[in-house]
């Protein structure tokens, strides 16, 4: 008696454990023809966020990523590596809103200054990617000096000295963060940098020293300049002492 009740027990036990894999194949294909097979998932909507220099149109371009699509057919990492190749784009941020909406955040680089070299202006950010390349110039910071090892667009410019190249980038960000409304020409030579605010005006920031508070000296001077109507001569804040203004020039 007890084998047989063992025996039938166990016969209950199997057939319990069928129906639950049946109703577990039939439960997963009904999510997976709800997911996959219906339209129910379909991206309807894509949303970009915080996009200024590149319109939306160009970001969904470079996306891969068309309506229609399957929202979970999507591999979010590969249309953040698409994305992120485009040179105004430092990075991005993709997320499913389900049930058909999909977000793309973006975080653009921004245009700094222009480096000038041979006719061509190559216009970079705070960290020297190259984000275009022209011909023409407009209304930004142009920077001269630099001989060029390499150059492609979306990579970090290559030059001699990159050193004097980066705090060049960096009083071109200081000159961005401050209120002073001038456009100046910065010109690096063996070290040594230059403002051209105009024709008549220039700083000499020099090579050496922190360059955070030699720009704090100059924008003092160059305010004390400009409520006297002065707008010739040289600044020279290149040497350890006391700055120093020359009317004349040298």
């Amino acid at each position: 008696m007890v084998t047989k009740k063992y025996g039938v027990d166990k016969r209950v036990r199997y057939g319990k454990l069928r129906i639950y894999l049946l109703i577990f194949f039939l439960l997963s294909t009904l999510i997976f023809i709800i997911l996959f097979e219906t339209n129910y998932f379909e991206i309807g909507n894509i949303i970009v966020d915080n996009n200024i220099e590149l319109s939306k149109e160009e970001i969904i371009s470079y996306s891969g990523i068309n309506t229609g699509d399957n929202i979970f057919k999507i591999k979010l990492s590969e249309v953040r590596e698409r994305i992120i190749d485009i040179p105004f784009v430092k990075d991005a941020v993709i997320k499913r809103k389900l049930p058909n909406k999909l977000l793309i955040n973006i975080v653009e680089r921004k245009k700094i200054a222009a480096i000038s070299y041979m006719g061509l202006y190559f216009f970079v950010d705070n960290e020297g990617i190259i984000l275009y390349t022209s011909h023409d110039i407009d209304e930004t910071y142009v920077i001269e000096g630099f001989e060029f090892e390499s150059f492609a667009e979306g990579e970090k410019i290559k030059v001699k000295n990159e050193e004097d190249l980066y705090k060049t980038l960096s009083i071109c960000s200081f000159l961005e963060n401050s209120n002073l409304e001038i456009n100046p020409r910065l010109l690096c030579l063996d070290g040594n940098i230059t403002l051209y605010l105009n024709d008549n005006l220039k700083v000499k920031f020099g090579k050496s020293g922190d360059l955070a508070d030699k720009f704090t000296i100059f924008e003092a001077i160059y305010k004390d300049l400009i409520s006297r109507n002065i707008d010739s001569g040289v600044v020279d804040i290149s040497h350890d002492g006391y700055p120093t203004y020359s009317p004349f020039g040298e």
